[in-house]
Order: structure tokens, then sequence, then C-alpha cells
């Protein structure tokens, strides 16, 4: 599972921005909120989700079902994304192996 704060860290690196302020600026979000993730108090809404990875060229599923895990505040809400995540991420690596297999170029992520 990646973090909010791991996720954002992508996003400014991918950017080659230089500090969180830039990345506030980016996401079209305050520099507080920004803060608050930074902090844990708070998790990417889901149109900052689907931002990120739009920047990170990653499927919106894989921010957005990682961010419901961190958000999660019971077990069993967090085992159901858990869940679902590791169903994408496994239906993910098969569809990769059978592209490799066929000599498809599959870019590394």
């Amino acid at each position: 599972m990646k973090t909010t704060i791991e996720w954002l860290d992508a996003v400014k690196a991918r950017l080659d921005l230089p500090s969180d302020y830039a990345a506030a600026k980016v996401l079209g979000v305050t520099r507080q909120r920004v803060s608050a993730w930074r902090n844990g108090r708070q998790t990417f809404e889901d149109e900052v989700c689907l931002q990120v990875a739009e920047i990170l060229g990653v499927d919106p599923f894989e921010v957005l079902a990682n961010v419901k895990i961190e958000r999660s505040t019971d077990e069993a809400r967090r085992a159901v994304w858990t869940r679902a995540l590791e169903k994408f991420s496994a239906g993910f690596r098969t569809l990769v192996l059978r592209a490799n297999a066929c000599g498809a170029w599959v870019p590394q992520v």
C-alpha cells in the first residue's frame, strides 16, 4: 500500500517540484491542505486522486484504493479495499506477463 505522502512525493519527483507549496499549486489545493496530508490529518480527496493518477500515468483505481485503505477507520472496510487492490494488482500482473510472453512492449512501473 502506498500512502498519501508517498503519492505526493511521487508527484513532486515526476514534475520536479521543489516544494510542497509548488505541489499545492499544481494540484489546485492550499498549502494548508498539503500540510494536513504531510501530518497525517487528512488524505487525498477523490478528485485529487484522479489528478495524481493522471500525473503519474497510473490507473486511478490504484490511487483511490490506496487512499481508501489509508482512510479506513475499521478493519472490515480496510480489508475490503485491500482485497480489491490485491485483485486489481494481480490482474495487472497477469496482463503484463501475457503481454511480455507475446513480445509486446510493456512499460516498467
